[in-house]
C-alpha cells in the first residue's frame, strides 16, 4: 500500500527516524495509520497518515508534541522525554 502512497512513504522511510519516542512497524497491505499508545502499550488514538503528505505527516507529529532531531544522535530535551502526546482542544 505504501508504494501508492511516496509522501507517505518517504516521510516513513526517512523522517520518522527522527522523532523522538515514535517507531514504525511495518504491516504489509495494512493502512499506514498513526497509533498513540498510553503507558501499558495500549492505543488510545488512531490516525490515518494515508490522506496526508509529506509535510502534514511531519505537522500532525509535531502538533501532537513529539520532538524532531535535527540529527539521530541529538539530546531530546527533557520536557519532551516522555508524553503525553495529544492535540490541542483547539485543533481537534
Amino acid at each position: 500500500r505504501l508504494n501508492r502512497l511516496p509522501e507517505v512513504k518517504a516521510f516513513i522511510r526517512e523522517d520518522v527516524k527522527f522523532f523522538h519516542n515514535v517507531e514504525y512497524k511495518a504491516i504489509p497491505g495494512a493502512n499506514p495509520d498513526l497509533f498513540l499508545l498510553n503507558a501499558a502499550g495500549e492505543k488510545v488514538q488512531k490516525f490515518d497518515l494515508s490522506k496526508l503528505n509529506r509535510k502534514e505527516c511531519e505537522a500532525l507529529l509535531t502538533d501532537l508534541g513529539f520532538y524532531k532531531k535535527i540529527s539521530s544522535n541529538e539530546e531530546v530535551p527533557e520536557e519532551f522525554q516522555k508524553g503525553p502526546y495529544a492535540l490541542k482542544r483547539d485543533e481537534l
